[in-house]
This record gives C-alpha cells, sequence and structure tokens, in this order.
C-alpha cells in the first residue's frame, strides 16, 4: 500500500495527463463547433494526452542534455500528423489551421506533462482567442482586399 501511495503521489503524470485531458477537450470542443472535420474533440484529446505522456516520460527518465531531442521528436511527429490535414485542391491549400491547430494542441500537452501548468493555460486560451476571434477578422480582410489579377493582366503588366 505505502508503495502505491508514493507512487500515486510521487508521479507527475497524476497531474499532467488530466490537466492534458481538460486543455485539449477545450480546444477541441471549439474545433467541433467550428466543424472542423480533420481535428475535432477526440483527435484534439488524444494528441494532447499523448504529448503530456511524451513530455513527463522526457521530464522524468531522460537525461536534462536529451530534452530538447525528445521534445524535437514529439514536435516532428505531430507534424506529421499536421500534414496529413493539409490538402492542395488546384490552386487553394486547406487545412492549414488544423494542421497549426494540432501542433499547438500537442504543444499545450507537452507543457501539462513537464508540469508548466500556466505555459499550457495561457497557451489554450491563445489558441481559442486565435481559432474564436482571428476568424471574423481574416473573413473581413479577404471580403475587403483587392481583386487579384489574373495572370493574362499580370503578364501585360511585365
Amino acid at each position: 500500500m505505502e508503495a502505491l501511495l508514493r507512487w500515486v503521489l510521487g508521479d507527475t503524470t497524476i497531474a499532467g495527463l488530466p490537466l492534458a485531458f481538460l486543455l485539449g477537450t477545450l480546444v477541441g470542443a471549439e474545433r467541433e463547433w467550428q466543424q472542423s472535420n480533420a481535428a475535432g474533440l477526440r483527435p484534439c484529446v488524444l494528441i494532447c494526452v499523448a504529448a503530456a505522456a511524451f513530455a513527463d516520460l522526457m521530464a522524468t527518465r531522460v537525461e536534462p542534455s536529451n530534452l530538447g531531442a525528445g521534445f524535437g521528436a514529439v514536435a516532428t511527429g505531430v507534424g506529421f500528423l499536421g500534414a496529413g490535414a493539409i490538402m492542395r485542391e488546384g490552386a487553394n491549400v486547406r487545412g492549414l489551421s488544423t494542421a497549426a491547430t494540432i501542433w499547438c494542441v500537442a504543444a499545450i500537452g507537452a507543457q501539462a506533462g513537464a508540469q508548466e501548468t500556466v505555459g499550457a493555460i495561457w497557451l489554450t486560451i491563445l489558441v481559442l482567442l486565435i481559432n474564436l476571434l482571428l476568424r471574423p477578422l481574416q473573413r473581413l480582410i479577404r471580403r475587403k482586399r483587392p481583386a487579384q489579377p489574373s495572370a493574362d493582366d499580370r503578364a501585360l503588366d511585365g
């Protein structure tokens, strides 16, 4: 019983994983609300919790001189997930915001797993603000910007 108590009280995962679950749920719920098919509720939570688990393992089991390589491996792996959300449709590229959100969710989880609670919470707030508040601004800018000249018009100018 004493060993179990030492494990529960001394294991940083006990604090990091639930925090990652909560913060990943907040971002994932926003993505579901916005009907983001590629990175909705469950993917955001899974990515956040997995990053927290990896960060906890690195923080507790890896030599401090190797932490950069460990966190870099997590960032690279999540980058591959994000790349899967990016699609090209003719001249348009879609999914960049989804890929960036996936990367941010992993960073939130990594901070939670490394016991950087304040950083994880602040990053979650920033991601939510970016996804919620900047979307209407982006739409406004796109409506107000001048039309781009066609390829024929650019050829005549050059």
